[in-house]
């Protein structure tokens, strides 16, 4: 199959799924609490807890919550992905770096983050779906990008990608503040 066929459709349709969704990855900013309040009905968010709130970064660089992708549907790539049929949330195996490729997924990066298009009930989070090279894991994640998920937010770099870390608790963005220019997620084309 030609690589132009792939590289800007994702089609849930490998997964037996009864419609067909293109997708296409996309910068985001975090958003401030009074630009979330303000788009807040445009972008169909319940909450605007926090300055600096990605999930809202994230619906507007959609353009809604809804264009991002469900948790079903980052759980079906990650199975499309690593090669894995399982019904378990965490899947563990060799991400397939021509699959992500061909689906305009790929970064090269040991760890990417897609959010997830749901506020989590709690009002100040959200959650994430991580794909790394040695598997893929929801998380939930502080929509402020505080903890050790959200410092992780967009790609991370661990060993010989393109960012080489030597000392994470230095030089990596798991620690301190997240990295912004990397701060990526999908969309609904």
């Amino acid at each position: 199959m030609k690589k132009s066929i792939f590289a800007f459709v994702f089609c849930m349709c490998f997964v037996g799924s009864a419609y067909a969704r293109q997708y296409i990855k996309t910068t985001y900013s975090p958003l401030s609490q009074q630009k979330c309040l303000e788009y807040k009905s445009m972008l169909g968010l319940k909450f605007c807890p926090v300055d600096g709130d990605h999930l809202a970064g994230a619906a507007l660089a959609c353009g809604h919550i809804s264009n991002l992708p469900t948790k079903d549907e980052l759980q079906q790539l990650a199975q499309y992905v690593y090669h894995k049929r399982t019904s378990d949330t965490t899947i563990y195996g060799d991400r397939d770096e021509y699959i992500m490729d061909e689906f305009g997924l790929w970064e090269n990066d040991s760890h990417i983050y897609f959010w997830i298009g749901e506020e989590a009930k709690d009002g100040v989070g959200g959650y994430v779906r991580m794909f790394a090279l040695k598997g893929s894991i929801p998380y939930y994640a502080p929509r402020d990008g505080s903890g050790y998920v959200s410092h992780a937010l967009g790609k991370v770099n661990y060993g010989d990608t393109k960012y080489i870390v030597t000392d994470p608790e230095h030089d990596s963005n798991l620690y301190g503040y997240p990295n912004e220019d990397v701060l990526v997620t999908v969309c609904y084309k």
